[in-house]
Formats: structure tokens, C-alpha cells, sequence
């Protein structure tokens, strides 16, 4: 039982007692903080405007109007502004491209005009000891000489086909193990007529007999033709050497030239020698080179040549009637090339010129046929094509005709960064010219008996001349003295600049002339395009210049003109025109 305090069964109970208290006193709700939230109604009354509220409503909307007006305005602004300078500008680009079109229409270098490449490689499909015919028929072995051994040997090559000398050393990046390696080849005509097969005699030095039976010297013979090939280790030690010395005998072919298919030479590390090969003996592919091999070629001559020797010199006299690729890096090129095209009938003949770090020197001389008098009208398009480039070293490339060729078309690009470009044609090149440098000099100059002329040569002074040479204007009446007053019109109209060239000692042909005309004393023009600080642009030739139009018209236009197109980077850029 619980029992609470203070509580006595005797006293009242309370009960009574709050009923009469709570009788007597009034109940009041306690006064909390929070107001009661009012009802639909009033929150609806509140919300109306009132007469105090209406001025703050009337700023709002103020405010708002201004603001709207002030976005209107702006973009109201903001387009007249685009129609006053943008419409402008929009007009001058697109007339001086129209303009720029219509000075030089014929598209400068078409990116269908590169250069094919060739189609094998130095190198390929290594061939397999086991299929030798014969390997180290040596008829001496470790002869001493000097602190190495000698041992020589001698093989006859039949010329039923293709020749090749080939081996298996490669450069892949460790010029430690190459340079274990070296040799010299020397490659000649069989002085003895009645040679019928190919002579090769090589003789090798090495530091000891082990190395010599380890290395395999192999006459090979496979179904296009037949060669040499070196097989040498793989796993030299620091004081192994191997040296060769290579001599090749072609065999003459009587009275005729001997016609060779296929001549490939793939020699690391070597020295290659080539003496005068032709007329005795001539080619109809040859791949020459190596890494770090050096060529030096006396005269030959192929239908297609390839020489590649990265990181040593490529020299000699070459001839060719369909493609020549000559390619290294790090060292110069030294060529006289002779480049043959039997006429409009005929493909073009390609020519590739590429190194760095070194100078690049070529003199190039053309000769085109007569070719087939039925087909000349049914076929355009140039006859050469020549592409020359390196970088950090200058860059020198002569083209000129050989003295019975008929005019020849070539379209030739020069490229060069950090080094001078100089480009020379001679006087019966016809056609556009592009020469543009890159914070550097572009200039055209003439020259005629070992003086140099100086036509155009942009300093870069503004001298308010609006960018034509001093003493030639639009108005001049020397421009055209053949009195068109047609194409003078259009020359002052488009404030073009023409100046006559002096006549070439000997006469020149035309693409015009008929066979019954024969040759004729033309007066050469030379006509600016463009001249800027950085660019001169122009034309060359006999007048009237060819002009392009649409359809047949500009395709025959556009095939009929040779172009020249002259690049460099830091360094000028340089165009002569022989007289």
C-alpha cells in the first residue's frame, strides 16, 4: 500500500476545493510570441495595393522599364555596329580574294602532286643462309696484315637477271655494334669485253680466325637474279672489328648497253664508290645506300633511282627518265641530275631532293621529247615535278634545258627553315613563281652574262610606292608594247606590273609553235602579281599569258604554265631569272 505525504484520511479531499477555485476565477489563455497565422482572407486584403504602397510599386516598374529600354538599346547599338564594320570587312576579304583569284588563278601546288613514293625499301626480305649457292670460298685465309688478318675471295655472278650486294647488318639506333663495322665498294665496268658474267672480289679483315669462320661471305641466287650477301655475328665482343673491301665488275654487252633490271646495294657503314657506268651499262630500277654510308656516283644512269644514306653525303651525276629520290640527313647533297620526259604523251618525271642540318645543292637539266605530234592536243599537264628541301643549311637548285629539248612544264616546290633558299631557271621557263618567306627577304632578281640584276627586291621600307618598284606605275605605256590595248587595260585596272625582259642570245619556242614555224625570237615578260614584304608572287613568259576560265579552257590554261613555288623560315628566299 502507498501512502502520500501529507495527506491525512481525515483531511478534505482537494477536489472540491479546485472546482470552487476555478468557479470563482476566470480561465485567460497565455500570450505566446508567435502570432496565429491569419486566413485566406486576410493574407488576400493584405496583398492588395494601398495608398502608402502605390509610390514604392510605381519605382519598381521604373526600374524595370529602364532596364528593358537600356537591353534594347544596347543590342540596337551592338547590331548597327556590326553592320557598319563587319559588313565592310566582309566585303573587302571577299574582293581581295576575288581579286587575289583572279591576278593568280592557277592553284599553286595541288595536294594530288606529291611525290609517289618508292615502292621497296632498302633492305627488305633478308635472305636465309641455307638458301646460299656458295659461302666463304676463300682462296687465301688469315694472311697477316698490319694487326689484322686478311682473307680474299672471288665470285662470278651470272647476269641473267636483278644484282644485288645485301647483308645483314642494320643500324637500330646502337652505333656501338656498327661501328664493328666497316668497308669500302667500288663498283665498274669489266674492262675485258668478252666478260660475260659479273665479277665481285672482296676482301675482308678481321681480328681473329674465330671471327672469320663466324662470318659467311655467300653468293646467292634466287628467281629475279643474283649476288652477294654478307652475313656477319651478332655477338661481338669489344675488340672484334670486320672490315671489307668490295669490288663489283659489270661485264659490257659488245657494241649495245647492257640493261640491268634491278640493282640493289644495301651496305651499312660503307664507303660506295660508283665510277662512270654508262653508256656501257645502264639501269632500269637501282637502290643504292645505308645508314652512315656515304655515296659518291661518277655517272649513272636508271629509269628510277633511290639513294638513301642518312647521316653521310650523297654526290655524283645521275640520269633519269622516271623518278630519282635522293634522301639522307645531317649531310649534304651534291647532285648533277639530267631528268628526261618523253613528251606530252608521257607520264612526269619526279624528282625528290631531301636532307637537314646540311646544304642541298642541285643543278637539274630537262629534256623533254617532241613526243607524239597525234596526242598533243589531247593532253596536258607538266613534265616534271620537283620537290627540294632541308633545314638549317642553304638550299641551291638549279633547273635549265638541255639545248635540243622542247619546252619543258615543271612545277617545282623548294622548301627551307634557317637557311637561304636560291632558286635559277632559265630563259625558257614559262610560268607562275611563288616566293614567300617567313620573317625574312623575298626577292627576284634577273641575271645575263655573270651580272646580276636586281628587278624587284622588297626591303620592307614603307616608302609609300603602294608596293610596286620605283620607276614602274600602272599608268607606264611600257607595260604592253605589242599595243593590246585589252590586256593593257586589264594590266592598269588590276595595277599590275609587266616589264620586258631582254631577249636570250638564242632563240626559243613557244608551247605555241608548230613544228613548220620552227623557233622564233620571242620577248619575255615578267609580270608581278604581288609584292610584299614577305612575298612576290608573278608570272614569266612569252605573252599573252595564259588566262583560266571554266571547263576545258582552264584546265588546258592551268596545264600549259610551269610554277615555281619558293619557301623559307627565317631566312631569305631568292628567285633568278636568266636572260
Amino acid at each position: 500500500m502507498i501512502l502520500l505525504d501529507g495527506l491525512d484520511k481525515h483531511d478534505e479531499p482537494t477536489s472540491s476545493k479546485l472546482i470552487a477555485q476555478s468557479a470563482s476565477v476566470p480561465v485567460t489563455r497565455v500570450h505566446t510570441p508567435t502570432p496565429s497565422l491569419p486566413d485566406y482572407e486576410a493574407s488576400q486584403a493584405q496583398l492588395k495595393p494601398t495608398i502608402h504602397s502605390f509610390p514604392e510599386i510605381q519605382k519598381k516598374r521604373a526600374r524595370r522599364r529602364r532596364c528593358r529600354k537600356c537591353a534594347l538599346f544596347s543590342l540596337v547599338v551592338y547590331f548597327i555596329l556590326t553592320i557598319a564594320v563587319g559588313v565592310p570587312l566582309i566585303v573587302v576579304k571577299l574582293k581581295r580574294k576575288a581579286y587575289a583569284k583572279e591576278r593568280n588563278p592557277y592553284s599553286t601546288w595541288s595536294g594530288g602532286e606529291a611525290i609517289p613514293p618508292p615502292s621497296i625499301t632498302l633492305g627488305d626480305a633478308p635472305l636465309r643462309l641455307s638458301s646460299a649457292k656458295s659461302c666463304n670460298a676463300w682462296s687465301s685465309t688469315d694472311s697477316p696484315d698490319g694487326p689484322l688478318l686478311r682473307s680474299e675471295l672471288e665470285y662470278y655472278v651470272p647476269m641473267n637477271g636483278s644484282i644485288f650486294l645485301n647483308t645483314n647488318i642494320t643500324y637500330s639506333g646502337n652505333d656501338t655494334y656498327l661501328n664493328h663495322f666497316s668497308g669500302q665498294l667500288l663498283v665498274g665496268v669489266n674492262d675485258d669485253p668478252s666478260a660475260c658474267d659479273a665479277a665481285v672480289h672482296v676482301t675482308m679483315h678481321h681480328t681473329t680466325p674465330e671471327l672469320r669462320h663466324a662470318t659467311n661471305v655467300c653468293l646467292m641466287q634466287t628467281g629475279s637474279g643474283g649476288g652477294i650477301y654478307l652475313f656477319t655475328p651478332l655477338n661481338l665482343t669489344r675488340n672484334d672489328s670486320l672490315s671489307f673491301n668490295i669490288t663489283l665488275l659489270l661485264p659490257q654487252n659488245g657494241t649495245s648497253t647492257r640493261v640491268i633490271p634491278e640493282f640493289v646495294c644495301h651496305l651499312p657503314h660503307f664507303k660506295q664508290t660508283y665510277q662512270q657506268l654508262d653508256p656501257l651499262v645502264t639501269f632500269g630500277s637501282v637502290l643504292l645506300g645505308g645508314a652512315m654510308s656515304e655515296v659518291s656516283i661518277q655517272s649513272i644512269q636508271a629509269s628510277q633511282a633511290v639513294v638513301k644514306a642518312s647521316l653521310a653525303e650523297i654526290q655524283g651525276r645521275f640520269a633519269v627518265d622516271s623518278s630519282l629520290s635522293l634522301e639522307t640527313v645531317s649531310a649534304p647533297i651534291n647532285a648533277d641530275i639530267h631528268l628526261y620526259n618523253h613528251g606530252a604523251s608521257d607520264t612526269p618525271t619526279f624528282l625528290y631532293l631531301t636532307t637537314g642540318n646540311s646544304a642541298l645543292n642541285a643543278n637539274v637539266t630537262m629534256y623533254v621529247g617532241d613526243g607524239d605530234d597525234d596526242n598533243d592536243d589531247e593532253a596536258y599537264g607538266p613534265n616534271f615535278f620537283a620537290h627540294a628541301e632541308t633545314f638549317n643549311g642553304p638550299l641551291s637548285l638549279s633547273l635549265v634545258h638541255d639545248e635540243a629539248s622542247a619546252p619543258a612544264i615543271v612545277r617545282m616546290r623548294a622548301l627551307n627553315n634557317l637557311g637561304d633558299t636560291r632558286v635559277t631557271v632559265d630563259p625558257r621557263y614559262q610560268g607562275t613563281f611563288d616566293v614567300s618567306t617567313m620573317f625574312a627577304q623575298a626577292d627576284v632578281r634577273t641575271q645575263h652574262s655573270g651580272d646580276s640584276e636586281e628587278y624587284y627586291s622588297n626591303s620592307g621600307d614603307d616608302d609609300g610606292s603602294d608596293g610596286f618598284p620605283e620607276g614602274f606605275t600602272a599608268d607606264d605605256s611600257d607595260y604592253d608594247e605589242d599595243g593590246d590595248a585589252d590586256d593593257f587595260g586589264d594590266l592598269a585596272r588590276m595595277k599590275k606590273v609587266r616589264m620586258h625582259l631582254p631577249s636570250p642570245s638564242t632563240s626559243i619556242r613557244t608551247a605555241d609553235d608548230s613544228a613548220s614555224s620552227g623557233a622564233v625570237n620571242a620577248s619575255r615578260c615578267l609580270e608581278y602579281d604581288l609584292i610584299s614584304s614577305s612575298e612576290i608572287r608573278g608570272w614569266v613568259g612569252v605573252p599573252p599569258r595564259p588566262t583560266a576560265v571554266s571547263g576545258v579552257a582552264a584546265y588546258e590554261a592551268y596545264g600549259s604554265m610551269g610554277h615555281l613555288d619558293i619557301m623559307s623560315s627565317l631566312s631569305g628566299a631568292q628567285l633568278v631569272l636568266l636572260t
